[in-house]
């Protein structure tokens, strides 16, 4: 098997190497020879300045045919005019004015469909390929696939196999191991044999006898145990709950060996389809989607953020765009959408993500798989390393007879001191059996005293107890005291309080009385003297006038006052808000052929998008968007509604997000005042301040009453541009 040292961090592709032997390209290279210059990598593109009263007097816009993608944003350096920027995907598969991205079109992977790359000379001349990009994303199955039929020599894709010394040759396995069958049989077959000699030779009636025979005997029994040995060696078990096939350990570690090989090519086989099947395999389409999201942020920042104008005279008709607040054509993340070079951030995004996709479709796989088969072939190495055949002895006939003997003076020796040592045992045992007695009387004698110092500790705790007792009572006492006192001064607050209410009825009394002394002081008929001087003034002070009928002068000139300003007549200004009157050169106004008008033609709307919005009487719009209905709000927050699972998610200005399920009943007050709730036919449910009454199909996308349908229902159209 492939032993070389791939220091690669790509771990999909060390491991299809590795198993199979086929060299996977270095995926930071695949997509070197699909880099335009004219754009960045994976498309070329170039960006066209068209005149704005063209395009609006024409109402659409017109794709160059032979294009890819357009995305039509405003530059605020120019007024007149709005910039095209026109995409081409290099190396992409088209059938007819389709793009085809690739795909396996099987979930079968040996039916799957891949492509083997070509080369090509793109419109500026430059020289492409997407070869390496196929032979890494297509050459691995193919070699996965050779491994199962158990050999990789033939592996090939694109022109690219594997080198005769790096096949994998999976028969080599079995081969191996009945070999290793083939010599545990021989010394298997050959051990009775030597025993039924050995024993002949050990009979008392025996024809050889003597040393020299005794020492052939030894002979025959070394060899009949080293094959004993042997065969105990070679009937190991493996490591592991599998036990494999095969007659020995080895041909049995061989077999499993095999099988976790062809299990690994598996499960590797099966991470590649999944990636194959997802939106990840094909950069071109990760491209698409890259583009996409630009496309949505031009929308919501570029296009949105602007008004159409025009300004008619009798001559001439000038359309142009006025920027609004917010606007902008500088992206977050490409930067100034102007500059082409600035572009090239967006292939080198949707590479980045496409790499991502590698990592979690095939490179969490693989080290999965890689994990589970370094465990395995660690398990296997036991196998070999621990059961190595090793004979009982490898000493002469003579040395062994010199040992036995040897080893029977032993024995005698290790007889008497086993008698001995057992003697001395006994000993021992005697002297443990006294110091266990003089340990119990030692602890009876320790026992006695705790018990004294627990009844005087008792004794200590009583006296400590009737103390207690004593205080308690002496405390009792003083907190009657001190209740006592506390009552005493109630009754005495209590008297200051009723001779403080004495003293407030005869001063109520003296000013009641004082009162009445005075009664006669307005008293028109009474017979004192009083003074009005001054009463005058205060009653007519000076009127003022709340009422004019003013000077309508002339209210149908043009000026407002009936006169004209010193350069003629003044131009009337009309800011109309849409398209509308575009194509009325007057502004369905009949004013004079010298007059100047001034329209508001609104916005593009939704400009790249293919959907509208349903506007709210409070000033909001409702759009689907990707399955979700998304709710504006004047004031900046937004609402979502997710129809999978009923859930309402609110985002304040200030960005924190709350979350609510419709699906019990529940009912929400949005930012503007109206409620949303979700009836039980489904239908999302908004009612309005003004008591109007939205309804919208979650699952349609458009507004729920019949003969009624959400701007932009249909495709193509430019959302809220009239006309």
């Amino acid at each position: 098997m492939n032993s070389r040292n791939d220091s690669s961090s790509d771990t999909w592709a060390t491991l299809v190497t590795h198993i199979t032997g086929y060299p996977v390209p270095d995926r930071k290279t695949v997509f070197d020879t699909l880099r335009s210059d004219h754009g960045g990598k994976l498309f070329r593109m170039d960006i066209k300045e068209r005149g704005l009263g063209l395009i609006v007097k024409d109402s659409g816009f017109l794709t160059n045919k032979g294009e890819d993608y357009d995305i039509w944003f405003f530059n605020g350096g120019k007024k007149s005019s709005i910039m095209q920027a026109r995409i081409v995907f290099e190396g992409r598969v088209k059938v007819g004015d389709e793009v085809v991205f690739a795909g396996p079109g099987s979930d079968n992977v040996n039916d799957a469909q891949v492509r083997e790359g070509n080369e090509f000379t793109d419109y500026n001349k430059d020289k492409m390929s997407t070869i390496p990009l196929a032979r890494y994303m297509n050459g691995p199955r193919a070699a996965l696939l050779e491994l199962l039929t158990g050999n990789t020599q033939n592996a090939r894709f694109s022109n690219l196999g594997v080198p005769g010394a790096d096949v994998v040759d999976l028969s080599s396995f079995t081969r191996t191991g009945e070999s290793f069958d083939f010599a545990a049989k021989f010394f298997k077959d050959y051990a009775p044999v030597l025993k039924d000699w050995e024993d002949r030779f050990g009979r008392d009636d025996a024809s050889w006898k003597g040393e020299a025979a005794e020492v052939f005997r030894s002979l025959l029994k070394k060899i009949r145990e080293n094959y004993d040995s042997y065969v105990e060696t070679f009937n190991t078990a493996v490591t592991g709950d599998n036990t494999g096939a095969g007659a020995t350990v080895y041909s049995r570690a061989l077999s499993l060996g095999r099988k976790y090989l062809e299990e690994a090519a598996r499960e590797l086989l099966n991470a590649w389809l999944a990636w194959a099947k997802s939106p990840y395999y094909d950069p071109h389409r990760v491209l698409r989607y890259v583009l996409d999201e630009l496309a949505q942020w031009v929308n919501d920042n570029n296009v949105m953020k602007t008004e159409i104008k025009a300004s008619s005279t009798r001559y001439s008709t000038r359309v142009y765009h006025s920027p609004k607040e917010g606007f902008t054509q500088v992206h977050p993340e490409y930067g100034d959408l102007t500059d082409v070079a600035n572009w090239a951030k967006v292939g080198d995004k949707a590479v980045k993500i496409w790499n991502r996709g590698v990592d979690k479709y095939l490179g969490e796989p693989a080290a999965k798989v890689q994990s589970t088969l370094n465990n395995h072939f660690l398990d296997l190495g036991k196998d070999f390393s621990g059961n190595i055949p090793e004979p009982k002895s490898t000493g002469t006939a003579s040395e062994d007879y010199e040992k036995r003997k040897l080893k029977e003076e032993k024995d005698e020796i290790n007889r008497q001191n086993e008698e001995n040592k057992k003697y001395q045992d006994e000993l021992r045992e005697e002297q443990r059996r006294q110091r266990e007695e003089d340990k119990k009387y030692q602890d009876e004698l320790r026992e006695e005293q705790n018990r004294q110092r627990e009844e005087d500790k008792k004794y200590q705790d009583e006296l400590r107890e009737e103390q207690n007792r004593q205080r308690e009572e002496d405390k009792k006492y003083q907190d009657e005291l001190r209740e006592e006192q506390n009552r005493q001064r109630e009754e005495d607050k209590k008297y200051q309080e009723e001779l403080r209410k004495e003293a407030e009825r005869e001063a109520e009394e003296q000013r009641a009385s004082l009162e009445d002394s005075l009664g006669g002081l307005n008293d028109p008929t009474g017979g004192g003297e009083q003074n009005l001087n001054g009463l005058d003034d205060l009653l007519n002070q000076r009127a003022f006038t709340t009422e004019s009928p003013g000077d309508l002068n002339d209210v149908n000139a043009l000026g407002g006052s009936g006169e004209q300003g010193p350069l003629g007549p003044v131009p009337n200004v009309q800011n109309l808000g849409s398209l509308g009157g575009l194509n009325n050169a007057r502004g369905g106004t009949d004013n004079s052929v010298n007059d100047a008008i001034n329209q508001n033609l609104g916005s593009l709307g939704n400009l790249n998008g293919t959907g509208g919005s349903l506007k709210t009487p409070t000033g909001g719009s409702t759009r689907l968007d990707d399955g979700k209905l998304t709710t504006a709000f004047p004031d900046g927050s937004s609402t979502s509604f997710d129809p999978d699972n009923g859930v309402l998610t609110t985002t304040h200005p200030d960005g924190s997000v709350t979350t609510q399920n419709l699906g019990d009943g529940a009912k929400v007050t949005n930012p503007d005042g109206s409620v949303t709730s979700l009836g039980d036919d489904g239908k999302l449910t908004t009612t309005f301040p003004d008591g109007s009454v939205q309804k919208v199909d979650p699952a349609l996308g458009h507004h729920a009453e019949p003969g009624r349908r959400c701007e932009g229902d249909e495709p193509g159209r430019l959302g809220d541009v009239p006309g």
